[in-house]
This record gives structure tokens, sequence and C-alpha cells, in this order.
């Protein structure tokens, strides 16, 4: 209620106005007032994409999400893999726009068409990315070597000690950030990450197989780490790389 003297002695409009206004601008804020807009978090530009679709070609490589024994589940919660149980629901089909044309030349596309998902190493923040191609079964190693705590030079010296192994594999070096990387054919890529990827072989099982874990070698043998596969592995997924090439051309 306004005070006797505050009747009798009116404020001036302009004078009145003023004080409003500097009582008003004088509050305290509220804690939880933004004092700027909030910024969208950065999503990297090698980002999985999620976007239910279609496949396109022949389905060679589906994922393995089927054959899986409660102990199997409950590792890939522990893992984070996501989309959990729906890979192949999410296809994506990634143009290879690079300026070298040796991926075109030794496998016939243009292009390639993956399903992929995300894991996270527990009681670590990053995530990773399992990438391949369902149609002719090349599968980005990059992320495997990584997660593992592997160098930049390591997936060259591997190929070194694997003759052959350097013909069918790719090297992708520009287009589409996602794609690049190391790119291996599926079987040689399944032996090679069965040496050296103990730690996260329930993983990649939506990748390799319910079997791949009792596949792997443990940091406790000699051969654990070593990258050295059969050479019948190399001269099989050469023929098959081959073939794939052909059937393309032909396509």
């Amino acid at each position: 209620m306004a005070s006797i003297e505050s009747l009798l002695n009116p404020l001036p409009a302009t004078e009145f106005f003023r004080q409003r206004y500097t009582t008003a601008s004088s509050s305290p804020r509220p804690k939880n007032f933004p004092l700027e807009r909030m910024k969208r978090p950065r999503i990297p530009k090698d980002a999985p994409i999620f976007t239910p679709g279609k496949t396109r070609g022949e389905l060679r490589y589906p994922p393995h999400e089927d054959d899986q024994d409660e102990e199997l589940v409950k590792e890939h919660k522990r893992f984070e893999i996501h989309p959990m149980g729906h890979v192949a629901e999410y296809p994506r089909h990634i143009p290879y726009s690079s300026e070298k044309k040796t991926f075109l030349e030794r496998t016939g596309r243009e292009s390639f068409e993956v399903f992929q998902y995300t894991f996270k190493i527990p009681n670590e923040d990053k995530t990773w990315t399992v990438m391949w191609d369902y149609n002719i079964g090349l599968v980005r190693t990059t992320h495997l070597f990584k997660c593992n705590d592997y160098s930049k030079t390591t997936p060259a010296k591997m190929l070194n000690a694997n003759p052959g192994l350097r013909d069918i594999c790719h090297s992708i070096t520009g287009g589409a950030l996602a794609a690049q990387g190391y790119w291996m054919p599926f079987e040689a890529a399944k032996a090679v990450s069965a040496t050296f990827c103990w730690n996260i072989r329930h993983a990649l099982t939506p990748l390799f197989g319910k079997e791949f874990p009792s596949l792997c070698i443990p940091p406790d043998s000699p051969q654990f780490g070593k990258m050295v596969i059969d050479p019948d592995i190399v001269r099989r997924s050469t023929e098959l790389a081959n073939d794939y090439r052909l059937q393309e051309l032909d396509s």
C-alpha cells in the first residue's frame, strides 16, 4: 500500500518510471537464469549416422544379432553396444569420392554399403565405431587398432608381416571422413583381430559371430599381438576379392 507522503507528494512520471526500472534491473537473477544461449554440442565429422533404411545390393555379410545367449547379452550391455540387436535396420551408403581411384580400380565399386555400431570400453568415455561393407565384406579396422592403443604405424607393420595381404587391403585417405582408414577382407580381418582384440572380443561378436571370443589369443600367450595369420587365409581372401571385383565389373 502507498504511504500518505507519496499520495500527498506524487513523483513526476519520468522519475516514477526511472525508480521502477532501477529496482527491477537491480533485482538478483535466479540461480538457474541462463546467461547466454546454450551451445549445441559439436558432432564429430566421422560420427556414425543411424537412419533406418534398406540394404543395397547383395547382403553377404549380415550382423550376428540372433544367436546371443544370456552371458553375451550381458557383455554387450557392459560395452554399451548401440544399436544393440538392431544393427541391420540401419544400413548406410557412403560414396567413395577420393581423387585416388585405386579403390574403384581394385574393387569395381564407387561406394561402401555398410553396417555399423558403436561400443565403449568399460569405464572409458570414448565411443568407438565398428563398420563393415555388407556386400563384399571389407572391414574398417582403424578403430580396432586405436581402441587397443596401437600406433598409426601398426596397420602397415601388420601388412608387412603377412605377404600378399597388402594387395587386397585398402587405405582410404580421401572422401568421407567416416570411411577413412584401413579396410581389410572379412576373413583376414577376423583372423588378424583375433590376435590382438582379446579385451574387446565380446564387443566384436555382432561383426564376427558368437564364436569369435573363443578364437581370440589371450594376452599371456607368446602369439598375442604378433598379428600374423595363416597364409591360406590371405590366399582365400585374395581369390574372393578377385571374384567380387569381376562380379562388380559384369553387373
